[in-house]
């Protein structure tokens, strides 16, 4: 998802004076570094599976500080930066829509989880931030 659209803006012998493949490609490499970031952050307690790791622990520093799951903020925008990149609006719109869909069951299944795992903890930590987006959801 981040290399056809380069290779589409960089090799393509006809540019077009149309910054939003450009400005996808930006989108979707700060998506990729987001989703770096908190998994480094992670680290061992990082997984593709819901579950409790031994002596796992609750995470709220770094990017997790305002959002819980930034991970899923850097797929959003890797995903979303591969549709501006394709210069369709109803790429894009779809892609918002099936994004949220998707995690928004994924979050709460998580999130349900995380709640029986940290307790009170968890909670306290849900009412402080953002699920995906400051200041949006």
């Amino acid at each position: 998802m981040i290399t056809i659209p380069e290779i589409m803006y960089f090799f393509t012998l006809k540019k077009t004076n149309d910054a939003w493949p450009l400005f996808g490609v930006v989108v979707e490499l700060i998506g990729v570094w987001i989703r770096f970031s908190s998994m480094k952050i992670l680290g061992r307690f990082y997984s593709r599976n819901v579950g409790m790791q031994g002596d796992h622990q609750l995470i709220q520093n770094g990017l997790y500080k305002y959002i819980r799951h930034p991970g899923y903020l850097g797929t959003f925008l890797t995903f979303l930066g591969f549709a501006i990149s394709s210069s369709s609006f109803i790429a894009i719109i779809l892609n918002i829509i099936l994004f949220f869909l998707e995690y928004s069951y994924r979050i709460k299944i998580e999130e349900r989880i995380l709640v029986i795992l940290f307790g009170e903890q968890y909670k306290q930590y849900q009412s402080k931030t953002w699920r995906i987006i400051p200041f949006l959801y």
